[in-house]
C-alpha cells in the first residue's frame, strides 16, 4: 500500500562524497551564466531520485521534498573546497539574475 505524505520531506542522497563533488560541481560547469545555490540542491536531488539514490521507502511518496540538512552541509563543503581551490568563484551581481540568491560560476 502506498503511503503519501503530505507537506515538505527531508531526504538523505546515498552519494558517496567523490559522486556528489562530480554531481555538483558538473552541474555548475554545465552552466556558463552561473547557477544558484538553491537550483544546485533541486537538481542534486532530483538526480538522486532519478537515479534511486535518495534513502526514501518504496511505499512512500512525497508532496514535497528537499535535501537533509547533512546533504547541504555536503554541498557547502564540497563548494567552499572548490572556490578555495580556484575552480569556482561566488558572482555577488544578484541583480543579474532572477532569485535573490547565492550563485557560483565556473572558472576555466
Amino acid at each position: 500500500m502506498m503511503k503519501i505524505k503530505l507537506g515538505t520531506a527531508s531526504l538523505h542522497v546515498t552519494y558517496t562524497d567523490d559522486e556528489l563533488k562530480i554531481k555538483v560541481l558538473g552541474y555548475i560547469d554545465a552552466h556558463d551564466d552561473g547557477v544558484g545555490f538553491r537550483d544546485i540542491c533541486d537538481n542534486i536531488l532530483t538526480f538522486a531520485e532519478d537515479e534511486g539514490k535518495l534513502s526514501q521507502s518504496e511505499n512512500e511518496q512525497y508532496q514535497w521534498m528537499e535535501l537533509d540538512r547533512s546533504d547541504i552541509l555536503r554541498i557547502d563543503r564540497i563548494l567552499h573546497d572548490a572556490i578555495a581551490a580556484g575552480k569556482i568563484m561566488i558572482d555577488f551581481n544578484t541583480t543579474h539574475y532572477q532569485a535573490a540568491d547565492t550563485y557560483f560560476i565556473s572558472i576555466n
